[in-house]
């Protein structure tokens, strides 16, 4: 054999391995992601530090309501198994831009953030799914598929607060296989989204890695949630009910309503966020 014709075999060999491992790479990159965010490996820890006291006044609701510094909302609804929606819960939801979708009022603005965000990131247009749905259609769901879907009252999609999204050819588990799922998985907190249903921590969910369901929290709630890789209800029991927390530039507290049916607030503050969190109390998220 020429000395010629061993070169051209071996590097014939070599470029049909190169060609091997780049398709195994390529095939299985999602799989590294999927480790990546199980490792935690680009989160930056948030702290989320007790303040001994808040000099506070109370409030009715209604007083709350007719103050144009406080927005009451939804956004901290915790809905599952435990914690299901009453009979009586209305979503405060409205039709996105004309396009038959409806979700939280409180999330359009962000989610047409995310959605200019994937288009200018990835080149790719952000669909939707699934959005809001009634008592009704989840029960038809899981009657359908009772090992998928999970049963009325416990849908995040009740609430209009959650989001099926998927770019062309890739939607459900495939997902993440796309640029668009992992920018969407990485950088959704930054739009005041989570990814409900992560990878590491169906023990905690009960529910599998659902890389495509999105759900809206808000600011900061979504940052410490996914930098501190954490999930909502170990966030929402994290809060000790009656306690003040500082984080990322807010005043947080978890606080049942008083005997009078009032909430403490701090005497002086540019902005507030309530939402109640399903559970008997609200949330309270402040800007100083």
């Amino acid at each position: 054999m020429s000395k010629k014709l061993c070169v051209l075999i071996i590097v014939g060999s070599v470029l049909v391995a190169l060609g091997a491992l780049t398709a195994l790479v390529a095939i299985n990159f999602h799989h590294l992601y999927v480790w990546t965010q199980n490792e935690a490996m680009f989160c930056t820890p948030i702290d989320v530090n007790e303040i001994a006291s808040v000099r506070s006044t109370r409030h009715t609701l209604a007083g709350l309501k007719a103050d144009e510094r406080v927005k009451l909302d939804q956004s901290l609804m915790l809905v599952n198994k435990q914690y299901l929606l009453s009979d009586e819960f209305i979503p405060d939801v409205f039709e996105y831009n004309d396009t038959d979708v409806y979700m939280s009022r409180c999330m359009l603005a962000a989610y047409a953030e995310l959605s200019a965000a994937v288009m200018e990131h990835t080149g790719k247009k952000l669909y939707v799914s699934s959005d809001l749905r009634s008592a009704d259609e989840q029960q038809a769901l899981y009657d359908e598929d009772p090992l998928t879907a999970t049963v009325p009252g416990a849908s995040e999609h009740q609430t209009g607060l959650a989001l099926d999204v998927y770019v062309a050819y890739y939607a459900g588990d495939a997902f993440i296989k796309s640029s668009s799922g992992r920018f969407v998985n990485s950088n959704s907190w930054k739009y005041g989204f989570i990814i409900r249903y992560p990878s590491y921590a169906e023990d905690v969910t009960g529910i599998r890695f659902e890389p495509w369901h999105v759900r809206y929290v808000g600011h900061p709630h979504a940052d410490i949630i996914y930098n501190n890789h954490t999930t909502l209800e170990e966030y929402i029991s994290s809060l000790e009910i009656g306690r003040w927390y500082e984080a990322q530039g807010y005043l947080i507290c978890r606080q049942q309503l008083a005997k009078d049916g009032t909430l403490a607030l701090p005497e002086d503050f540019e902005s507030c966020v309530i939402s109640p969190d399903n559970t008997g109390c609200y949330i309270v998220t402040v800007k100083p």
